[in-house]
């Protein structure tokens, strides 16, 4: 039986409206210090006038503002229709625990952590900066099982050891993920579960260019996660038996042509940081044009969702870019826009 989205694309048109146009982006990118940031962004709705003008505050704001947007889309949603938000819901949560991981694994602060992450109805902000504050992966673990978060359970054999390794940790969290979006995806339609096919292809496409320097055939039992369409495991082995990056960046572009994600791969003299802002990119112009030719599927909502995580991801450069005072020319520059 098709799931009614009508209503619930509605509304996602209505939110999107919320979201900062590109001229605002690159207006509040010319701010002259954070003060006068934290007061354009208020005018925009973003955070309050008052207060402390830190990046950390300014941060917090932006993530606030991201989470109620989202939050909003979830009380539209109902039982029935929840399978489609929990794909797109449960992937920011396993981006934000990856940061979250990683972060205990390194030391690095708990404010620092926070950066970036995009809170959920699983994963509140409160949430956020309890995790944030453990010391240790395992810690973190044990705070999601004790609140029965999907992810919780699945990562409790990676964090047993008495030195946990990083990587056997994101791996169990990544193919916790895909089995869980990919059941849900398959009972909201095959647009979803496209989709849901495509974010396990780019986990494995950042695994191998991670990864890439270690040289280690054992990582591709360690670290590939099935579930995707395009990259398969004969592929990600290939990846990771060539010479140099380069070569393995434009392996995963080939191996991604015929979807739309690929030309963001094959673009020459792109760090990691750039690159995924160009697959956001990439993501969002594919899923405008899927919500024209469907305006009633599930595109409308996964294009919103990732239209949220780019005004974050946006909107973090510029606090931080303002606070560096970088020029704002390259602040304009590096913008997701859709």
């Amino acid at each position: 039986m098709t799931i009614y989205l009508g209503d619930l694309n509605t509304r996602a048109r209505g939110l999107a409206t919320r979201l900062l146009r590109p001229e605002e982006l690159n207006r509040v990118a010319r701010a002259t210090s954070l003060f006068t940031l934290r007061r354009e962004l208020a005018a925009l709705g973003v955070g309050r006038a008052e207060g402390p003008s830190t990046p950390e505050s300014l941060e917090q704001a932006v993530r606030q503002r991201a989470a109620g947007l989202m939050a909003i889309l979830g009380r539209w949603c109902g039982d029935e229709r929840r399978p489609i938000l929990a794909v797109l819901m449960e992937d920011e949560d396993r981006r934000s625990l990856q940061t979250l991981l990683r972060g205990a694994e390194h030391g690095v602060g708990s404010e620092a952590r926070m950066s970036g992450l995009v809170p959920t109805t699983e994963l509140s902000e409160r949430a956020l900066r309890v995790l944030a504050s453990q010391p240790t992966m395992t810690d973190i673990v044990r705070m999601l099982v004790l609140w029965s978060h999907p992810f919780g359970r699945p990562l409790m054999e990676a964090v047993s050891p008495s030195k946990p390794s990083l990587l056997e940790v994101e791996v169990a969290l990544q193919r916790a993920f895909a089995a869980r979006a990919l059941t849900s995806a398959s009972r909201a339609g095959a647009h979803l579960l496209a989709y849901a096919r495509q974010v396990v292809d780019l986990m494995n496409a950042w695994s191998a260019l991670l990864h890439f320097p270690e040289r280690d055939p054992a990582i591709v039992d360690l670290a590939f996660v099935e579930g995707g369409r395009w990259i398969d495991r004969d592929a990600f082995t290939h990846i990771l038996s060539l010479e140099r990056l380069e070569d393995a960046r434009l392996a995963v572009a080939r191996q991604l042509q015929d979807s739309a994600i690929g030309t963001a791969f094959a673009e020459d003299a792109r760090d990691l940081s750039e690159l995924e802002s160009a697959v956001l990119q990439a993501q969002i112009v594919e899923q405008s044009r899927a919500a024209r030719v469907a305006p009633d599927g599930s595109a409308t909502l996964i294009r919103f969702a990732l239209q949220v995580r780019a005004e974050v991801l946006n909107l973090r450069r510029i606090v931080w870019g303002v606070a560096l005072h970088a020029p704002a020319v390259l602040l304009e520059a590096s913008m997701v826009t859709g």
